[in-house]
């Protein structure tokens, strides 16, 4: 391999020398010199780092490039590249009284609501939502504001009618007139909310709706297309092939891919075609005879005592049409609800991965032919040796004279020519920066004083500088980079070279030269690695006298040279055995720490490569490695407590947090996870394998009518036979089929029937339900609650509840019983405007969606850059299942993470497993171009 020009090679000073033993020669006895060959290093030799880079009037002693000691040895960074850290959100402005903030992590785009604030003094303490209502009309016909609100309980809860455009935010005037919703044992309770009726099927005569002959008939083609132009293949679960250009689909029950098709908001319908798959419009897919019961009273508020002149009359006449059409469907024979059984479990997710991962976690399922026979692995995962000495070591003349010359020699070849026993190879390490220290002789002559100073201070003969001490040889020097921690760990001390870089003035505070050799990432394992018996070593040479300027032990560097104190001195504790973090808090702490500081950039996975050096096991460095997949190498090869599949079930806190960056939107921590799923594998594109996930998949085209059970009661039974009774009743009695008397009777009889049939099939389908069948419904934007209900079981009866905790958008409040009531969303106006904005959101922006969970009877709305196709469960934590909404990449077979929501534990006993999947934990962003504009 071509190592870049400022890593390796024999960088030595005009005059210097450089005294290397014939490979092929056995060691020689200490006192003969045979076969020694001595070259003069030219003056314009400019290999930076590595080699033999020393001072005018060294002597260099190797042995072979090709020596078989494993050796150590650490990188010099030359030119530092600041580390580009995004922090979590720049818009977020926390609320007087969030608890958890709604905001943090959204995108700039979508702005909280100006001035939204909370009245002071509100007294009850909130709970991660805020449990006022946008202000309602009073009956005076001013508005009640929140002020007033909090000091006594509103008698009433309102729904507001709006304007389809006016969108559901929190601080405008209602528009349209507004009608009131109570409680009573019959409803459930309805918190305060503007309702949002829909335009169902009249939105087929929109300009926009395309025809199709397939099921569902009516869509709205996407405003963009991918634009890769190229064809792609795809295999399914049950080996079917498919061919196509580049689009937006998910699994059918079948197996095969289909286009993606979201139900939408009229709102969105409307909106800007801002998306890449088919949109189509809400439509009621409840039973048609509860829809024909509830339609003369689904425009009126759900108590009859809040009726109007105008709501009276409307129900009047539509009361007969009702009525009418209730006596031909009550005459079907069948089952109300058809489709999957009550018990059954929620839609499988039928996907199948059938690539090979790029390092499996079990050798018999890599590539054939990856792992050559004679390669001695350990296991699935090769490893680096740990060496027990240095490569080299630079030794000074007698151990005395500060002033003596300074041989290089290769460890081995020393160790053969002299007893251990007799002989000390104790070694100070020189940790230094390549800012203040570069390749000039000027600095070269400087550090190497500083060395042999600290030596003869120590009583050391040797001593390890990363300019001189590492190899020559592309590979070996490689080696000699990734394998600094050994070389630390068995020196005798660690000393701290410092002075001003070139080209600053002369003079230069200790402590700040020290907090610019503490922001590199290469230091930190430097320090945290030094043996804690002897204190840490600094050394000035700003004035060209070098100077011991502190002596400090390890545990007190934290706080003098690391600005992240609080991090680092937990390392260092940990290091020094005064407190014990484990595996998992070590490495997320190292990964918080050598995230935060700068490197010259050498290969992709440098921050992984830093970080194994803390750990035992240590993977075979790979050039082909990405940042993550080489920290996931590393994380396979070591037990760190299932660290990648709680990584991801994290939901980051913003859309560019990386994927290091262990921040969750929830506020937990990564230990607080518990995976119920192993990553079995490492792929490309920053992908990992993971199996023994549970996985329901989501239909987004349309809602159904889900099956469900309601009490048996007398009542009910007796309503369901003159139901089913009279309208055979009312068909003879006007038939000529009997007298006149006969006839009137049984018109008699079946006529009041009849004029009840609409209140009737309320009753008899109405009230609280149970056996419900599990679905995953989904729609883009947001309705409420009551509407949502409508659309799915015909009318409202408080079946479906808010999520309180489902995802960052969850909102709930405490009652006056103690209890925890899951409050619309919309009620925080932070979120109110961002639904409004979200319809103008750009493609690759966060876009709003909501998710009904039919078996629990929850509503969650949450925020997500594409419609997930599925939910896959991979932890739990608090309680509930982490489910990761996964979209898919058929091209690739790729499931990304867009969001991850939290779901009650009941949902596992009605979840699939699915097959091992290949997962990722950010989808790259297609190029898209304008198809339809309006």
């Amino acid at each position: 391999m071509n190592q870049p020009g400022r890593h390796g090679g024999a960088r030595l000073p005009a005059g210097s020398s450089t005294i290397t033993a014939d490979q092929r020669m056995r060691p020689q006895p200490q006192c003969q010199t045979n076969n020694i060959t001595v070259q003069s290093a030219p003056a314009s030799m400019n290999q930076r780092h590595g080699g033999n880079r020393l001072p005018v009037g060294s002597i260099t002693s190797t042995g072979s490039s090709l020596n078989d000691q494993t050796m150590g040895g650490r990188v010099i960074p030359t030119r530092d590249t600041p580390f580009t850290h995004i922090p979590p959100s720049a818009a977020y402005q926390p609320g007087r009284v969030h608890e958890k903030s709604t905001w943090q992590g959204y995108d700039d785009s979508i702005l909280p609501a100006p001035g939204y604030q909370l009245p002071a003094g509100a007294g009850e303490p909130h709970h991660g939502a805020v449990t006022l209502p946008p202000p309602v009309p009073g009956s005076d016909g001013k508005e009640i504001g929140h002020e007033n609100a909090n000091k006594k309980p509103m008698s009433a809860i309102s729904i507001t009618e709006i304007n389809r455009d006016e969108g559901p935010t929190a601080s405008s005037q209602p528009q349209g007139r507004l009608k009131e919703l109570y409680s009573s044992s019959y409803h459930a309770p309805v918190p305060a909310r503007r309702r949002m009726h829909q335009k169902g099927y009249r939105n087929l005569f929109s300009q926009r709706t395309t025809f199709r002959w397939k099921t569902f008939h009516s869509h709205q083609k996407p405003g963009l297309t991918k634009g890769s132009g190229r064809e792609h293949r795809h295999r399914d679960a049950v080996s079917r092939i498919h061919a196509g250009q580049e689009d937006d689909r998910f699994l059918a029950l079948d197996s095969h891919l289909e286009r993606m098709m979201v139900q939408c908001t009229d709102e969105i319908y409307e909106g800007p075609r801002n998306s890449t798959w088919r949109r189509t419009f809400v439509r009621n897919m409840a039973p048609w005879t509860i829809r024909i019961a509830n339609w003369p009273m689904n425009t009126a508020p759900l108590e009859s005592k809040h009726w109007t002149q105008s709501d009276w009359l409307l129900i009047v006449a539509k009361w007969p049409i009702s009525c009418i059409c209730l006596s031909f469907t009550l005459l079907s024979i069948g089952k109300l609800y058809n489709g999957k059984s009550r018990l059954a479990h929620y839609a499988p997710f039928p996907y199948r991965f059938w690539g090979y991962p790029k390092v499996a976690r079990n050798m018999l399922e890599n590539v054939p032919g990856k792992i050559e026979a004679n390669e001695d692995v350990d296991g699935a995962h090769p490893v680096s040796e740990r060496p027990l000495y240095p490569s080299r070591l630079c030794f000074v003349d007698g151990g005395k004279d500060k002033n003596g010359r300074t041989h290089l020699y290769d460890v081995q070849v020393w160790l053969n020519q002299h007893n251990m026993v007799d002989h000390d190879m104790k070694y100070i390490f020189v940790a230094y920066t390549s800012t203040q220290f570069t390749d000039s002789d000027e600095d070269v002559e400087a550090l190497h004083a500083i060395a042999r100073e600290a030596a003869t201070n120590l009583k050391c003969p040797a001593y390890w500088v990363g300019s001189a001490c590492m190899s020559e040889d592309g590979r070996e020097l490689e080696n000699d980079v990734y394998r600094i921690s050994d070389v630390i760990r068995a020196a005798h001390s660690v000393v701290v070279a410092v002075k001003p870089p070139s080209g600053r003035k002369a003079y230069s505070p200790t402590e700040e030269l020290l907090k610019d050799w503490g922001t590199r990432m290469w230091t930190l394992p430097e320090a945290l690695l030094a043996p804690k018996d002897n204190p840490i070593r600094i050394y000035n040479i700003s004035t060209g006298v070098v100077k011991l300027v502190k002596e400090l032990p390890k545990k007190d560097l934290a706080a003098l040279v690391w600005e992240d104190t609080s991090l680092t001195r937990q390392l260092v504790d940990h290091y020094e055995g005064n407190l014990t973090l484990s595996r998992l808090e070590l490495v997320i702490l190292a990964l918080k720490c050598l995230s935060q500081r700068r490197t010259s950039k050498y290969l992709d996975g440098d921050l992984a490569y830093v970080l194994m050096g803390l750990l035992r096991r240590r993977p075979v460095v790979d050039h082909t490695d990405s940042e993550f997949q080489a920290f996931a190498r590393l994380s396979l090869a070591n037990d760190s407590d299932s660290l990648l599949e709680r990584l991801l079930c994290v939901l980051p806190r913003s859309q560019n947090q990386p994927w290091y960056h262990t921040a969750d939107m929830f506020g937990v921590n990564l230990w607080d996870i518990q995976p119920t799923c192993q990553v079995a594998g490492v792929c490309e594109d920053d992908t990992v394998v993971v199996d023994g996930c549970l996985a329901a998949s989501i239909r987004w085209e349309s809602f159904v009518a889900v099956a469900h059970d309601t009490s048996v009661s007398w009542k009910r039974l007796i309503v369901k036979v003159w139901l089913r009774v009279a309208p055979i009743l009312l068909i003879l009695g006007l038939a000529p089929l009997f007298d006149n008397g006969r006839r009137a009777v049984l018109l008699l009889l079946s006529l009041p029937i009849f004029l009840m049939s609409p209140w009737l099939v309320r009753v008899l389908y109405g009230g609280k339900p149970w056996n419900i069948a599990p679905h995953l419904l989904g729609f883009e934007g947001y309705l409420d609650i009551v509407t949502i209900e409508t659309n799915i079981y015909g009318h409202y009866t408080g079946r479906l509840t808010w999520s309180p905790a489902g995802s960052s958008l969850s909102r709930h409040r405490k009652n006056e019983f103690g209890e925890c009531i899951g409050e619309d969303p919309t009620s925080d106006g932070l979120v109110a405007d961002m639904v409004k904005q979200a319809k103008y959101s750009n493609y690759g922006e966060f876009k709003v969606f909501t998710l009904v969970d039919t078996l629990n009877g929850s509503v969650t709305l949450f925020t997500a850059t594409r419609p997930p196709v599925a939910a896959l469960l991979c932890g739990q934590e608090g309680g509930m299942q982490r489910a990761v909404m996964v979209s898919l990449d058929w091209k690739t077979s790729t499931l990304y993470r867009e969001t991850v929501l939290r779901m009650p534990t009941t949902v596992l006993e009605r979840t699939w497993r699915m097959d091992r999947a290949r997962v990722g934990l950010k989808r790259p962003l297609e190029r898209t171009s304008v198809t339809y504009s309006a």
